[in-house]
């Protein structure tokens, strides 16, 4: 970029002038804010100067200014401070975010009895279901193999008789 385009404003105003056309002027008004583009100086476009050299780079960013450091000490005492009652105040809140602690471990245990409690139920009646359909699958199986054995039995008497009946024909 060059240095006629970045844009700096001397101006301390963050928002825009009206310009006289957004607000009437009023001539009897001896007030200069009325008129506020009188005021505004004209924005100047310069490259800002960038820290060059070794002394620069040195410099502590966070520096306390030497007039501080120098001042005289507060005039007043610095009151001493209650550490025994902040310890107090630590062990008592400690003590109570362990209460609490104490009594969502509680609450989680009981939870996970009631799941243990629901998981078992769950898995006896399913276990239970499913021997019952067991039982059933095989009654029917039973039944149908006892039919077909009917029917072989059947089979082997007709062909029996027709075989006897063979023999009968084939005599003189």
């Amino acid at each position: 970029m060059t240095a006629e385009t970045q844009p700096t404003s001397t101006s301390p105003q963050t928002t825009p002038s009206p310009t006289p056309s957004s607000q009437p002027h009023d001539s009897s008004n001896p007030d200069p804010t009325t008129d506020m583009t009188a005021a505004t100086p004209p924005l100047t476009f310069t490259k800002p100067t960038e820290p060059t050299g070794p002394e620069t780079t040195l410099q502590p960013k966070n520096t306390v200014p030497a007039s501080v450091l120098e001042s005289e000490a507060p005039p007043l005492p610095i009151e001493a401070f209650d550490w025994a009652g902040l310890e107090a105040r630590y062990h008592a809140d400690m003590q109570a975010c362990a209460d609490t602690d104490t009594g969502l471990f509680e609450e989680f245990n009981q939870a996970i009895r009631i799941f243990e409690a629901w998981a078992s139920v769950t898995t006896t009646h399913e276990s239970e279901r499913s021997s019952k359909r067991l039982k059933t699958r095989m009654c029917y199986v039973q039944g149908d193999e006892q039919h077909l054995e009917k029917k072989r039995q059947h089979h082997m008497k007709v062909v029996a008789a027709f075989q006897d009946a063979l023999a009968l024909l084939r005599e003189p």
